[in-house]
């Protein structure tokens, strides 16, 4: 290639064009990973329910059937869904980053049509149980039939971090 009457190596253009190109790499690196977090990352996109679920076809016991990331042993968690908008639940860790507790009580729980799960647990103070508050978007429903599971978000959403209740 000739510039300004000059033979110059083809070979520049590619550091150049990285240089160039470096601004739009970043948004795409963040871009993929959100893609495959969304793909791979539990509950995965495949097992979504098709359509929002009803509170009625929620209801029942859930037992934890396996963790991912998350190896402080509190118990098996337990969370009883009851048609009457109530719930109890007991060894449900919660980590939201600057606070480790554990859900270990009642209160009550309701569906607002997505795939979330809200539940406002009642404290009853005791050490090492988390505050009296409303738990929302960290409760999240996977399956596409009645026999639906819950992913319980432990920490960062993106980080795969949580436990998997199944229906007893």
């Amino acid at each position: 290639m000739r510039v300004f009457g000059r033979q110059i190596s083809k070979w520049w253009l590619l550091p150049s064009g990285l240089i160039v190109c470096s601004p739009l790499l970043l948004p795409l690196f963040f871009a993929a990973n959100n893609f495959a977090g969304a793909i791979v990352g539990p509950p995965a996109i495949w097992d979504v329910p098709f359509r929002h679920p009803s509170q009625d076809d929620l209801v029942g016991r859930y037992v934890e059937s396996e963790r991912h990331g998350y190896s402080e042993y509190a118990g098996p968690a337990v969370l009883e869904l009851k048609s009457d908008g109530t719930m109890t639940v007991n060894d449900l860790p919660q980590d939201s980053g600057t606070n480790t507790c554990t859900l270990s009580g009642s209160g009550s729980w309701r569906a607002p049509g997505g795939q979330e799960v809200g539940l406002d647990f009642n404290s009853d103070g005791a050490p090492g149980i988390c505050k009296s508050g409303w738990y929302a978007s960290s409760l999240e429903v996977a399956g596409h039939s009645k026999s639906y599971k819950l992913y319980w978000v432990l920490g960062d959403p993106d980080s795969g971090t949580g436990i998997w209740l199944k229906r007893r």
